[in-house]
């Protein structure tokens, strides 16, 4: 199936790029109209082919009944719109294949990366319509609800409100232009009456002859109340020349804030924003943050941020007056939905530029220049935060205005898109964004469990996972800190509707260290619990450490692998064999060789020994998840106090397995994501060996390793990743092997894997090392085999043959009945008989 699907994307691909005209349309047309009139399985089939999908065709059509935008597809798809094709067809053939995104609120990478079991040719957008929703999968990063509508405002409301006219305390005047948007427009005008107080600041709406009669009327209303200046123009100027008409004609010598009809102010916005201009008289322009303002756009930079967040606006606004309170960033240009302009500027520059930027799409990009060409300064403001509900139609006519306004830009100033450019390179915004975000956490995570962990995969995840839910459970709180290449860290909020942090993302730790440390300060931890440092250089590694210290919260540290003895976490040596647990002089004498792992944190052993030993003595609590890993650290730290607690079992309820009827082949199933470390060495070896001389035994892996490829040509059956561990209990139980093979050359704290075959009832094989050999020595009905015989494919190729494979399997089915039983053990060159 997927196999003709492919052939038929790739058919049509070339078709479209080379022929995109009516004959492939109607082809489209046809089968899917065939398809609505008679839903057999032979038209489905027909219908999947030409989509290119495993996707049911049901679930495609309800996708795109329920969930697909065409007006937002065009919106975002320049491309889509300038060719001319029907946004749904185009999504169908081509869109969904190249992750573009259908609608407001669905994010196809952020999906897929959700469900990583969906197959490469499945639709995601089907799969959220028809499973996701039922299951409650998020569709995107942050939320499926609009973070505000604005609505015509009742008359209580309006009588709520105090007038904003002009008089002799005006500082500046409110110049509101209107034209269309009957809600937005009179929530505009209702939120910048609410928001005045005492602020020293008039309201003047101008209506530039507006075609909505309801809409005139009310402004004509309410300026009757007396709540506002109100012009009612009886021609129509346009957007540019209404507003010059208002600073030039009705706003006698004050400064002007020029605030879109569709832009949304709050409380004390004003005196905020114009301490700004009163700090610095070099200011002509400012410009505060908003959710949809490109440069200006708060959470995700240059971005219409229309998805809700756990805060409304007004509220984000107080948020933002404290976190980023007084701070500015110099800018070349300001956006012009909320626009203060000094009144001393206009004088000397002149007003906006009505001819070359007719209807707009450029006028303030100008006037910025111009004061910059002045001497004059342009600021960003992050203590002021407006939402700007924006607009994500287009049209040719548009495009074609904007296109201009963009033209006349770079004719009156060659430089403009070059500092622009240069602008949002280094983005100046991005503290203010942070402390924002900073502040938002604060509000909701004080006290909070703090967990240090790295960003690699792997079993301490499934740990955290569990973790994190437990500390749920409870009613506690907690947030990760993550640490990652070399210097970085990222805050995270693993809670099932987390908050949206994105500038939390990528701190880096030599410019923004004070930043995180005030912030972890800030936080008041009820515990920091350190996991791993991974990732992070010896430098970041001990400041982290020492300032944890001295932090004086509550610290624990949970030992997953073998970080506090050295930088080889696993204890193997640079060429990845395992030499026995080393000690100080062997670890010193690794540093003569080439090291091949490109470990982060590399430094002294002792050192190392010195930083973690002072470290264990500041009253941290240390724990391992096994009897094993503790002898280890306690030949390094035999003063600490290191308590053992396993893992609790996190797998899914399952049956144990059955046993396949044996066929004269021994069938061995390895799990998992395997390197060197993990035996993927090993385990080629092994496939290799008997391949090579014919013998009965089959190796699968089911998961993948360092060099599938390597495993596959020494006849070793790879699966590939599974998404679940549900997933892998699932293999396992369809594969049926007679045993389930741990080949880590290293001396494991726990292994997850190894939980899987205790699970499953499957006799488990491992090397007489770590947690791995404590946990089968205390089943009985696994086998235990020296680690020396890793180095020797053909002797452990024979040792496993000669397994007594019908004991094993009678000794785990007692196990499950509750009956006392005991441990193998296998000696170099003895068996089980």
């Amino acid at each position: 199936m997927k196999n003709s699907i492919a052939m038929a994307w790739k058919f049509f691909k070339k078709a479209y790029h080379s022929a995109p005209g009516p004959s492939l349309k109607e082809q489209y047309q046809r089968v899917l109209d065939t398809y609505k009139s008679n839903p057999a399985e032979e038209n489905a089939k027909a219908l999947q082919t030409l989509i290119g999908t495993s996707s049911r065709a049901a679930d495609v059509i309800i996708a795109m009944d329920r969930e697909f935008d065409p007006a937002f597809y065009l919106a975002v798809n320049s491309d889509v719109r300038a060719s001319g094709i029907d946004p749904a067809y185009h999504y169908l053939l081509w869109g969904w294949k190249e992750n573009r995104v259908p609608s407001r609120f669905f994010d196809p990478t952020f999906y897929m990366r959700q469900n990583s079991d969906l197959a490469s040719d499945e639709m995601p957008l089907a799969h959220y319509a028809t499973t996701g929703r039922t299951n409650s999968s998020a569709p995107n990063a942050i939320s499926g609800e609009f973070w505000f509508a604005p609505y015509a405002p009742t008359e209580s409301e309006w009588n709520s409100v105090s007038p904003a006219l002009r008089c002799s305390t005006t500082k500046a005047v409110v110049i509101l232009p209107v034209y269309k948007g009957l809600e937005e427009t009179l929530y505009a005008i209702y939120a910048a009456l609410q928001a005045r107080n005492s602020e020293e600041y008039s309201l003047l709406v101008i209506n530039d002859k507006s075609p909505d009669p309801i809409l005139s009327q009310k402004l004509r209303e309410l300026a009757r109340k007396g709540l506002f200046d109100y012009h009612d123009s009886d021609v129509n100027r346009g957007f540019v020349k209404t507003i010059n008409y208002g600073i030039s004609q009705l706003s006698g010598d004050l400064d002007v804030v020029l605030l879109n009809s569709d832009a949304y102010v709050s409380a004390g916005w004003f005196n905020r924003l114009i301490a700004h201009a009163e700090r610095d008289p070099k200011v002509a322009t400012i410009t505060p943050l908003s959710n949809n303002a490109t440069i200006c756009s708060y959470p995700i930079y240059d971005n219409d941020n229309y998805h809700a967040l756990e805060v409304s606006h007004n509220k984000l606004d107080e948020i933002a007056a404290v976190a980023n309170q007084g701070l500015s960033v110099e800018t070349p240009t300001g956006v012009g939905f909320c626009f203060f302009m000094r009144r001393s500027a206009i004088s000397a520059l002149g007003y906006l530029d009505d001819v070359s930027f007719l209807v707009g799409y450029g006028e303030e990009n100008d006037f910025c220049m111009r004061a910059l060409n002045a001497g004059l300064k342009n600021l960003i403001v992050g203590d002021v935060f407006v939402f700007h509900t924006g607009s994500v139609s287009f049209s040719s006519i548009k495009e074609e205005n904007y296109a201009r306004g963009q033209a006349n830009l770079e004719r009156k100033h060659p430089n403009y898109g070059l500092l622009v450019q240069s602008h949002v390179k280094s983005d100046p915004e991005r503290f203010l964004r942070r402390n924002i975000d900073a502040a938002r956490l604060k509000e909701k995570y004080l006290g909070a469990v703090i967990i240090v962990t790295h960003k690699w995969a792997g079993g301490i995840e499934t740990y955290l996972r569990d973790y994190c839910c437990d500390l749920e459970q409870s009613g506690r709180n907690c947030i990760i800190l993550r640490v990652h290449d070399l210097h970085y860290a990222t805050i995270e909020d693993p809670s099932e509707k987390a908050l949206f942090l994105p500038n939390l993302a990528n701190l880096d730790l030599r410019t923004e260290w004070d930043f995180l440390t005030d912030l972890v300060s800030q936080l008041h931890p009820s515990l920091i619990q350190i996991n791993s440092f991974a990732g992070l250089d010896w430098f970041w590694h001990r400041r982290i450490l020492e300032h944890i210290s001295d932090t004086g919260n509550e610290v624990s540290y949970v030992g997953h692998d073998y970080s506090p003895i050295s930088h080889h976490y696993q204890l193997l040596r640079p060429d990845n064999i395992y030499d026995g647990v080393p000690d100080l002089a062997k670890l010193k004498s690794w540093g003569t060789m080439k090291d091949s792992t490109g470990s982060a944190d590399v430094c002294p052993p002792a050192e190392r020994a010195d930083v973690y030993g002072r470290f264990f003595q500041q009253d941290v609590k240390v724990t391992v998840p096994s009897g094993a890993a503790r002898d280890i650290y306690k030949l390094f730290y035999p003063a600490t106090n290191i308590e053992v607690v396993p893992h609790a079992d996190h797998l899914p309820e399952t049956a144990v397995a059955l046993r396949r009827v044996p066929d004269g082949k021994l069938r061995i199933a390895v799990v998992g994501a395997i390197g060197p470390h993990k035996g993927s060495g090993v385990l080629a070896a092994l496939a290799g060996y008997a391949q090579a001389r014919a013998l009965a035994v089959e190796y699968y892996l089911i998961g993948y390793s360092n060099n599938d490829a390597q495993l596959v040509d020494c006849g070793v059956k790879v699966s590939g990743r599974y998404d679940s561990e549900a997933a892998a209990l699932k293999k396992l139980d369809e594969l049926q092997p007679d045993l389930l093979m741990i080949p880590s050359i290293w001396p494991e704290t726990f292994c997850y894997t190894l939980s899987m075959a205790i699970k499953k009832r499957i006799p488990p094989v491992v090397f007489d090392i770590g947690a791995q050999a404590e946990r089968v020595d205390e089943l009985g009905w696994g086998a235990t085999l020296p680690i020396s015989l890793s180095l020797h494919p053909e002797k452990l190729s024979e040792t496993l043959l000669s397994l007594d494979i019908d004991d094993l399997w009678m000794r785990a089915n007692l196990s499950t009945q509750g009956m006392d039983i005991i441990k193998v053990v296998i000696p170099v060159g003895k068996t089980t008989s």
